[in-house]
Formats: structure tokens, C-alpha cells, sequence
């Protein structure tokens, strides 16, 4: 009976060992050809390119996650890689809006003043698996293709905003003077796309007063500044600095100790609601 027993947990010992996953590496990884491989495709903003690929064989059934490149020649010498909104599962969704920037970089646009507006091109696409976090285990697709592809310039580009006030000479924030304030814009860096923190460096005259406007439409509905109401605040700066609280409104910013012209970094942080602040700095 003993040894029965002991025969008994070897088998169950040498079961659970037999169900132990064990990493393997794949060697076939498929991406299926498009359907809509030869029709004319118009990237849009807002619509998704959906790609469909087998599963890597991994051993076990692992939690794979899935990435695409795409490229403008078969040979991917140059690619750009994108990530699907359903990065774990085989039907593979793809933003066009990322696709575009894809594109854009491919072909080296990367501002409005140099895109082309070029006709419909072949744009070809591998999947890219990996076990997260586990080195070793990515695996590329077969190269598929998508045969007529017309994109658009998607690159995102810093914001900005206006300074309006005395150092330009209150000329009207509307879109007939869009020439006059592209000298007066303040810029997120390129680095920090969508922060919502601008800065730019002026020339600025003794006793200054502006306000800011996120868009060229008129003196009522875009203005920032010290307070709601149409009525200058004073402020004034501690050394070389000095920081104010801003909110939408029309009341603008009086810097009663700025009293010689002279090089003014200012940096307006509008990244948290209801928490907006201008920040003066003299830096000549």
C-alpha cells in the first residue's frame, strides 16, 4: 500500500511537470494580406486601418503584444513603427491619423512649409510580437501591402498663443492681423506637444501691459489675462521675476517695475484648469 502511494504522487508529480509552460521560440508569424488591399484608401482623421494576424507559437498561451511598422519600400531599410489600440489581441487596430505622421516622417515632412501633397502610394506593413518584458521573443511578420494610400499632413506642431497689448501696439487679435502677431507668439517646445506651457522671449518696453489670446478671433472670446473684468492689474517682479494667476477674461497684466525696455522670457502655463500662471523673467 505504501508503495502504491508513492507511485501515485511520482505520477502526479511528473503530470504537473509535463504542464509546466515552457517558453519556446516561434519561427512563424503571419499577417494576412488586407482585403481591401488594391482599393484607394484616403486617410481621415478619426477613421482606424484594421490588419488580422495568426498568433506566434510562444509554447503556451502567452499574452502577446502586437505593434506594426510601416514603410515606403518592401525592404523596410526605413520604417516607422505604430502601436494598435488592441495591442494584445490578432485583429490589429490602427489610428490613420498615425499611419499619416508615419508617413510624413517617411518622406521626411515634418512642417507645413515643406509637405507635398502627393498622390495615392504603396505603403507596406509588417507585424511586430513580443512577450512583454521577456527579451528575446519578438518575432516579425511577412511584409503585406496596401497599394493605394493617399495621406495628409499629420505631424503634430507645437501651440501657441498671442500676446496682445502695448509691446505690440494693441492692434486687434482678429485673423486680418494674423501677419502682425506671428511675431508675437509664445510656443510650446518641441518636445512637450500638448503640455499646454508656452514661452517665447520679447523685446519689451518700460511699463508694460498685455494680456494673452489662445486664437485670432476677436477682442471677447479667446482673451487671458489678470481678471475677468476689461481693467489692468498691477504686478510686479521680485528680482529679476515675477509670477501672476491668470484666468479667461480680459484683464491685463501691468508690470509697474519693468521701467527700461529690455529682453523678457515669459512662460505661460496653462497645462492644469483653473490653475493658469504667467511667469516674467529679465534676461538681458
Amino acid at each position: 500500500m505504501f508503495l502504491a502511494c508513492l507511485t501515485a504522487i511520482a505520477g502526479l508529480s511528473s503530470c504537473s511537470q509535463d504542464r509546466d509552460p515552457v517558453l519556446q521560440t516561434p519561427t512563424t508569424f503571419v499577417l494576412n494580406t488586407p482585403a481591401l488591399q488594391d482599393q484607394y484608401y484616403q486617410l481621415t482623421e478619426g477613421n482606424t486601418i484594421e490588419l488580422t494576424c495568426s498568433q506566434p507559437d510562444y509554447g503556451y498561451s502567452a499574452i502577446v503584444q502586437y505593434s506594426a511598422e510601416v514603410s515606403l519600400t518592401e525592404d523596410f531599410a526605413t520604417f516607422e513603427t505604430i502601436q494598435s489600440s488592441t495591442p494584445t489581441q490578432t485583429r490589429l487596430v490602427y489610428k490613420d491619423e498615425d499611419v499619416a505622421v508615419a508617413l510624413c516622417k517617411l518622406h521626411g515632412f515634418d512642417s507645413e512649409d515643406n509637405y507635398q501633397d502627393l498622390p495615392a502610394e504603396k505603403v507596406y506593413f509588417r507585424a511586430v510580437a513580443q512577450l512583454e518584458g521577456i527579451e528575446g521573443t519578438t518575432i516579425k511578420s511577412n511584409v503585406v501591402s496596401l497599394n493605394k494610400v493617399k495621406f495628409y499632413f499629420a505631424v503634430p506642431q507645437p501651440g501657441f498663443i498671442y500676446l496682445v497689448g502695448t509691446p505690440e501696439g494693441w492692434a486687434g487679435p482678429t485673423a486680418d492681423n494674423a501677419a502682425h502677431y506671428a511675431d508675437w507668439r509664445l510656443f510650446e517646445d518641441d518636445d512637450a506637444i500638448g503640455s499646454g506651457i508656452y514661452s517665447a522671449v520679447f523685446t519689451i518696453p518700460a511699463d508694460p501691459t498685455f494680456r494673452f489670446y489662445t486664437a485670432l478671433t476677436g477682442w471677447d472670446a479667446d482673451s487671458y489675462g489678470s481678471q475677468v473684468d476689461d481693467s489692468a492689474m498691477d504686478f510686479e517682479l521680485t528680482g529679476n521675476s515675477g509670477m501672476a494667476p491668470m484666468v479667461k477674461g480680459k484683464g491685463s497684466f501691468h508690470w509697474t517695475n519693468w521701467t527700461t525696455e529690455g529682453k523678457m522670457k515669459i512662460v505661460v502655463d496653462m497645462s492644469i484648469k483653473d490653475q493658469y500662471t504667467v511667469t516674467v523673467t529679465r534676461v538681458d
